[in-house]
């Protein structure tokens, strides 16, 4: 996505909802292929959140929010083995207008939980 393009959506973002399409699968089931999902910027992101943000090659993606990392946001897609490296703020749009059920936060606290401990024990 062209560094122009992202900026205006995250600005968007930031004063109203913006649709942004889904084209992978790492989020299913809760968000597949084709999907549009409404994202809304927020000063806090909390553990289970699905957050829409640019990928270090420049492409958006949507994976859920772990926990928080100097550096930035922990995420990792539903149908992904392997989390994400840190997502800094600036590239972050925003969160996924969605009902997150309970059980999806805390499963994605215990694994924050789980990556916190690993790190504490080193």
């Amino acid at each position: 996505m062209d560094l122009r393009v992202f900026s205006a959506l995250r600005d968007l973002a930031r004063e109203e909802d913006s649709p942004v399409v889904i084209s992978g699968d790492c989020m299913e089931p809760l968000l597949r292929r084709g999907e549009t999902v409404r994202v809304r910027a927020r000063r806090v992101y909390l553990p289970g959140d699905v957050v829409v943000f640019r990928t270090r090659a420049g492409d958006l993606a949507a994976h859920r929010v772990l926990g928080w990392h100097p550096r930035g946001l922990v995420t990792k897609g539903d149908d992904c083995v392997e989390r994400d490296a840190p997502v800094s703020r600036d590239d972050i749009v925003g969160a996924a207008r969605l009902h997150i059920a309970f059980a999806d936060r805390l499963r994605a606290f215990a694994a924050w939980t789980r990556i916190a401990a690993r790190r504490i024990a080193r």
